[in-house]
């Protein structure tokens, strides 16, 4: 799908904000795309929210390892956040077309761990839309 005009100077500016840290800028971009009509802005919102927690929950699971303290509660939530976000994901995808459809369950939900990883790295993306919501909306969440 490609992004309209507004999306893809959107995603420019998303990009230079990252530090051109966007690996999944295409898909960010058919996302807020479908985001952008009827209510998919709240359920972007609500994903945006659970990819930036699961991004940084991720993060300090990879850096405390699984014997470090707190470990196996962060994996629960993890877990459990994982789950919301992929129910956001397909709220999203509900208007989308067959083949975005296609594309979006091959590459992020099917159950490999290369998928897993195109999903935390899609994930990674998202956070960096929310970072840029809330700078934006004056650090109101």
């Amino acid at each position: 799908m490609d992004p309209s005009p507004s999306t893809a100077a959107f995603l420019s500016l998303l990009d230079a904000f990252s530090g051109n840290k966007l690996s999944r800028r295409q898909d960010l971009g058919t996302l807020i795309e479908l985001a952008s009509h009827a209510q998919g802005k709240s359920m972007l919102d609500e994903l945006s929210f659970y990819a930036k927690f699961i991004s940084k929950c991720h993060g300090i699971m990879v850096r405390i390892g699984s014997k470090g303290e707190g470990y196996d509660k962060l994996t629960v939530e993890f877990t459990t956040n994982i789950e919301k976000a992929k129910g956001a994901l397909g709220a999203i995808l509900r208007g989308a077309s067959s083949d975005v459809n296609t594309h979006f369950t091959s590459t992020y939900l099917t159950m490999t761990p290369e998928s897993f990883q195109n999903l935390l790295a899609l994930f990674y993306d998202l956070s960096w839309y929310k970072n840029w919501d809330i700078d934006t909306s004056g650090g109101t969440e």
